[in-house]
């Protein structure tokens, strides 16, 4: 009971010591870093701004700059996304923290922006979806048992029986959707949690043959691969040093499976866009890209300029996609009010052939 109660109180304080707007907070360090001033000073400016406790941050990140924690062991502790921590540790392998960071800040603000939209466009159908459930439940606590009773008392019929177990049935088709999408949504948390267990390559299997899974799998993870790599190589990396990094990092056991596959592949005289296109993971025509750059020189910056059309491409589908959220809530209402209508007309029916 008091571990119970001391859990809760730990997550109440972190809640209350974490830091507030933090795509912002990224993007001014950026401005910082870009010029001239240390990772520590640009912190401890910063946090003030950003988080009730600034005694507690600055003599809990003081310790730990003493204690020689690096730049990832800070941002882990100031909560920043681990698919986030990799690009921040690539940037400090190659010292382009500031961009990194400026970067990450507009990722971060996007999907924020994203979520609150999203927000937004749920208020609205889902008090609608409540007020439907309370007059269904309305219906069938009381307008239903009155009109069978009437019905009953003047007339016994198969087909009044029938009509009434229909009506009975419409009227909970709003409790039905909600306790499908419900299952559905346990079942995909329960399935997500099985495969997460699973070895990397048995993972990457998986996400790579569910179709719509795939697809998106695939777009995530060439975007941080081309990214990385790309970046890598324009700060003087590489090839392979560039694929050792990547494989000695441990935020990321997809990226660490692709470089160790892609590492093998090449040591064996196949060519990067080669054992890109031979591993079958990536997004399509992303070798060409590769193919391009290893012909003009200039691969590092054709992999970046792939990434950021990457990135334009998820955030137009999540755009795209979250368009369509309020409309099927919406026609989820629909098909609710027709289940409505359908239960009342069936024993009004029955009453008029009575009369």
């Amino acid at each position: 009971m008091f571990q119970t109660v001391s859990k809760f109180k730990s997550r109440i304080n972190f809640k209350k010591n974490q830091v507030k707007q933090m795509p912002q907070f990224l993007n001014r360090m950026s401005t910082l870093l870009e010029e001239g001033y240390t990772f520590s000073d640009s912190i401890h400016m910063l946090l003030p701004y950003h988080v009730h406790n600034d005694i507690y941050w600055h003599k809990t990140i003081e310790e730990k700059l003493r204690n020689g924690e690096s730049v990832i062991d800070i941002f882990k502790f100031l909560s920043i996304p681990d698919h986030f921590l990799i690009s921040i540790q690539i940037a400090e392998e190659n010292g382009d923290l500031a961009k990194t960071l400026n970067l990450i800040s507009q990722q971060m603000d996007f999907q924020q922006n994203m979520k609150k939209k999203l927000t937004k466009l749920l208020m609205y159908p889902i008090f609608l979806i409540l007020f439907l459930v309370a007059i269904f439940v309305g219906f069938r606590t009381y307008f239903m048992p009155n009109i069978e009773q009437i019905v009953h008392s003047r007339a016994t019929s198969e087909d009044f029986n029938t009509n009434f177990t229909v009506s009975n049935i419409l009227l909970y088709f709003p409790e039905i959707m909600i306790i499908s999408m419900i299952s559905i949504t346990i079942v995909y948390i329960l399935m997500w949690f099985f495969i997460k267990t699973r070895p990397i390559f048995y993972q990457m299997k998986i996400f790579t043959t569910i179709p719509i899974v795939r697809y998106f799998f695939k777009l995530h993870l060439t975007k941080q691969f081309s990214r990385i790599i790309g970046n890598l190589l324009i700060g003087g990396f590489s090839l392979q040093q560039a694929l050792e990094i990547l494989k000695e990092q441990q935020l990321n056991k997809y990226l660490n499976f692709l470089s160790v596959t892609i590492e093998k592949k090449i040591i064996y005289g196949d060519s990067l866009s080669n054992a890109v296109q031979l591993t079958g993971y990536f997004f399509p025509k992303f070798q060409e890209f590769i193919k391009h750059g290893e012909k003009s020189g200039y691969l590092g910056r054709e992999m970046l300029i792939y990434s950021d059309l990457l990135d334009e491409k998820m955030q137009s589908l999540l755009k795209t996609g979250l368009s369509f959220v309020q409309p099927l809530f919406f026609i989820f209402i629909a098909l609710s009010i027709i289940a409505a209508y359908i239960s009342i007309l069936l024993p009004m029916y029955n009453i008029i052939e009575i009369i």
